[in-house]
């Protein structure tokens, strides 16, 4: 399987291999967002603790980081350039987000989610997602419609490519920049908070089924709904790019 990138070093349990690493500042982590997420993260605070919290954040919901997965307060600092503190804070809310978890009472780890809770978090997003991209498809603009015509094919480059940290990152950038232009900020909080929890078991899905182009053809036909403002399709558009994934990571998380 193609090992993506991760924000910070660690080890998965019950492997005794240590999990490649990549520095990532925060910065960078900036760069890799659309603009509206950029702006609501300007908007959400600026401090230390807000930039580590949107950091990992958006590296738990990218599948940056692996189900399972440890990680230290320290290690994480280094590689964003802060203390200690912001990242300690930093993890405390995405603990109470279920986005962490902390086990024996000191060591930071990617919660793996079993089947029932995969199966439950699916229902919710089927109804929550495709809700918000009825709310975008007349609201989006022509121009961030031709910008995720660009997501899109920098999606199917990473799977043609066998990047898997590519190709989850574009394919997180296409559903959630839909449901940013919504408009519905509380319903797009509930659908990120779902992606939080369940975008390190995406890392699942590849080699085999992110090696077809089957996630690509459902994005093809949102594209097209959202050029013709029709937000029907597009809501069964992303219902389809949730089952037909569903159902390949079911198989893999059943016991």
């Amino acid at each position: 399987m193609p090992t993506p990138s991760h924000l910070s070093s660690g080890r998965v349990a019950g492997d005794a291999r240590p999990v490649r690493s990549r520095p990532r500042a925060v910065a960078a982590q900036r760069d890799q967002q659309s603009p509206a997420h950029q702006k609501a993260v300007a908007l959400a605070g600026d401090t230390l603790t807000d930039q580590a919290y949107q950091a990992l954040r958006h590296s738990l919901m990218t599948g940056a980081l692996l189900p399972e997965q440890t990680l230290t307060v320290r290690n994480v600092a280094e590689e964003m350039g802060v203390s200690l503190t912001p990242v300690r804070e930093a993890v405390q809310r995405l603990v109470v987000e279920h986005g962490l978890e902390v086990v024996n009472g000191r060591t930071i780890r990617v919660p793996r989610l079993d089947v029932e809770t995969y199966r439950e978090i699916l229902k919710i997003r089927m109804e929550l997602e495709s809700l918000a991209a009825k709310e975008a498809a007349p609201r989006i603009s022509n121009e961030e419609i031709e910008r995720l015509d660009g997501v899109m094919q920098a999606h199917v480059a990473a799977i043609r490519a066998g990047d898997a940290h590519r190709t989850l990152l574009e394919n997180t950038e296409f559903h959630l920049s839909i449901y940013r232009a919504s408009g519905q900020p509380i319903l797009v909080r509930m659908i990120e908070s779902l992606w939080l929890r369940v975008g390190p078991t995406l890392n699942l899905l590849f080699p085999q089924y992110c090696g077809s182009l089957t996630g690509h053809e459902t994005h093809l036909v949102a594209v097209d709904a959202l050029r013709r403002r029709d937000g029907d399709a597009l809501g069964q558009a992303m219902r389809d790019d949730l089952t037909h994934g569903s159902r390949f990571l079911i198989r893999l998380l059943k016991p």
